[in-house]
């Protein structure tokens, strides 16, 4: 499971997490440390792993790039021991890339080489096969419907075991948000109740 941590000297927070049998590091932005302060998650705790792919997708926890200007905690992941190994949740559940298990900037991409189909891939993977990637979106702003409708543009009909791992991960949010909804609430009585009294009229 992932465990919230803090920098050193520092007034800001991180995720540390197994995925692909490596030790990834998530910076949370303050709206992100809030949400998991809401949810009482404390430093040193491990918390859900459900929780921060939640913050992933919402962009409140992301992996470090050139881009974000932010480096990896190396010094605290190298005092720190991990037993990752309890885990009730499968890393499969986290997005990574389909070729080298990274899981920084990961893009849903169309792929146009010998075969059509959709992936998910790092952008040093992106690069290098640059010649054959024809539509990219950052994965963390593709939604259930989103995906839907670039596969179904595109004509897409191959999907990799990656963004088919993504689809279903969003399937299963889209049925649990539905389930929840049609949970029966309790009915409050109303506060006008007359019953046994006398109507005035």
């Amino acid at each position: 499971m992932p465990v919230l941590r803090k920098y050193k000297d520092k007034e800001n927070h991180f995720a540390l997490t197994s995925i692909s049998g490596k030790v990834v590091t998530f910076h949370l932005t303050s709206e992100g440390l809030n949400r998991l302060k809401e949810a009482k998650i404390v430093p040193d705790q491990p918390f859900p792993r459900a929780l921060l792919l939640d913050l992933y997708r919402s962009g409140e926890a992301f992996t470090g790039s050139k881009s974000s200007g932010m480096k990896g905690p190396a010094d605290e992941i190298l005092q720190l021991e991990f037993d990752f190994t309890n885990d009730s949740e499968p890393e499969s559940m986290f997005p990574s890339c389909s070729l080298c298990s990274a899981t920084d900037d990961l893009h849903l991409v169309e792929i146009k080489n010998r075969d059509h189909r959709a992936s998910i891939l790092c952008p040093q993977c992106r690069f290098e096969r640059s010649a054959f990637v024809d539509s990219s979106l950052p994965l963390p702003l593709v939604s259930r419907g989103i995906l839907r409708r670039f596969l179904a543009m595109k004509e897409i009909t191959e999907v990799d075991d990656t963004a088919t791992g993504y689809k279903k991960l969003l399937d299963a949010e889209f049925e649990n948000k539905w389930k929840e909804a049609m949970v029966p609430r309790p009915v409050q009585k109303s506060l006008w109740d007359l019953d046994g009294q006398k109507k005035l009229f």
